[in-house]
Parts: C-alpha cells; sequence; structure tokens
C-alpha cells in the first residue's frame, strides 16, 4: 500500500464508475492503489474489500474513471448547487442583495461549468513531497535544477533587501528560501511530473517522466509514492 488515490468517497460515486462496487455494503471509503496485486483498496466503514483487475491496463482506466468523476464532475456538481442557491435569492426579492449582483454572480457560474464541461483537462494525482533531508541531494544531482534554484535563491535574496533598513540589510546576503519538491501522477499519459517550487518565487522548474505501458507507470507510481511524504 503506497498511493491513497480518494478519501471518503461516497458509495453511489464510486459505484457509478466501478461495476465490481455496485454489489458493495457501504457508506464511503477510502482507496489506495495495490500495485503487487493490481488492485484498488478500498477501507470502508464496512470492514476492507481489495478489487482486482485482470491486468494493469484494467486497473489504470479504473483509477482514470475514478480520479475524473471525483475531481470534475463533483465540481460541476458543486456548481450547479451554486446556481440553485442563487436563484433561490433572485425568485425571493424578499431577501435583498441587489439583482445586478445575482445576475452577475449567475453569469460567472455559468461561465466556469461551460468551460469545465468542454476543456479537456488533465487528472493530476499528487502522490506527495520529498522528504526535506532529501532535497539538497536532489538538487545537487541535477545540474539543471541547481541552476534553477541559485536564480531563485538571488530573487529571493533581493525581495528580502527590498523589506529592510539599511542596518540589517546583511542578514538578506545569506538567507535560503524553502524549496519544495512534489511529485505528481498523470494517469492519462501514463507521465509522472515533478515540480520544484521555491517560497516566494514558485515554480522554477518541471520535469515530466512519461512511461509506455500502463505497467510501467504504476509501478513508477509505487515507487515514487513510497519515497515521499504526504499531508492528507
Amino acid at each position: 500500500m503506497a498511493l491513497k488515490l480518494a478519501s471518503d468517497v461516497k458509495y453511489h460515486k464510486l459505484a457509478s464508475v466501478l461495476d465490481q462496487a455496485k454489489e458493495l455494503n457501504f457508506n464511503e471509503a477510502d482507496i489506495w492503489l495495490d500495485f503487487d496485486n493490481r488492485a484498488l483498496d478500498l477501507y470502508t466503514d464496512n470492514g476492507f474489500v481489495a478489487v482486482k483487475f485482470d491486468d494493469y491496463d484494467e486497473l489504470l482506466n479504473a483509477i482514470v474513471k475514478l480520479g475524473r468523476e471525483l475531481a470534475f464532475h463533483d465540481v460541476i456538481d458543486t456548481l450547479n448547487h451554486v446556481t440553485d442557491d442563487l436563484m433561490f435569492y433572485k425568485e425571493h426579492p424578499q431577501l435583498e442583495m441587489g439583482e445586478e449582483i445575482i445576475k452577475n454572480l449567475l453569469n460567472e457560474v455559468e461561465k466556469a461549468r461551460d468551460e469545465l464541461s468542454k476543456s479537456k483537462l488533465k487528472l493530476m494525482i499528487k502522490m506527495g513531497e520529498l522528504p526535506p533531508k532529501e532535497i539538497d541531494n536532489f538538487i545537487n544531482s541535477n545540474t539543471e535544477v541547481k541552476k534553477a534554484v541559485e536564480e531563485a535563491t538571488e530573487k529571493y535574496r533581493r525581495l528580502c533587501w527590498e523589506g529592510k533598513t539599511d542596518d540589517d540589510i546583511d542578514e538578506c546576503d545569506e538567507a535560503l528560501p524553502v524549496v519544495d519538491i512534489s511529485y505528481y501522477a498523470i494517469p492519462e499519459e501514463k507521465s509522472i511530473m515533478i515540480k520544484v517550487d521555491v517560497d516566494k518565487i514558485g515554480e522554477v522548474y518541471r520535469n515530466v517522466e512519461k512511461y509506455d505501458t500502463a505497467y510501467d507507470f504504476l509501478k513508477a507510481v509505487d515507487e515514487y509514492s513510497n519515497k515521499v511524504i504526504n499531508f492528507w
């Protein structure tokens, strides 16, 4: 067990995309990837269930379907609820908010819903971040990353100087920003993205590793997931 794909997934959401879940009896479940057994492990409020697949292509397809249902359809459902709430206020003039404000909000929600429905957004699953004790080794082992972080550090120090008086400006000369290195799985592309962010500067580097088969991709996801830490 390495990568948690989702937490507190309601039965109807899981059953809508996973046939094997339709006969199960639970209200909600945490879902983990089990690479070794070609399975999705469900830790439900009614016990543990391992949903197994015949091959890694089927397993990957299930992850994509589930992820898109949770990541995109849930957002659209939320926008629909927002529209319903705004329409309630619009149809009850005794609850004053200002008709023009409601109209503008409805337009923005409708625009967001249309953009999400028509877009070809990629599903991304954050696996976690590299432990702090390993960050320096990662930076020093990659020339491109090291250069990017050094340039970002100079920008960070310039920002520090701008906020200091002449009496304490020397503090900035040795200031070091926090560096975060995050790992993301992109199932539909069978790829893994590594992203480097520097405090107050933002993203300074990214690299995408692509894999030819579902097996190779999910194996890499499993291996990376065991190397990173997460906060959920």
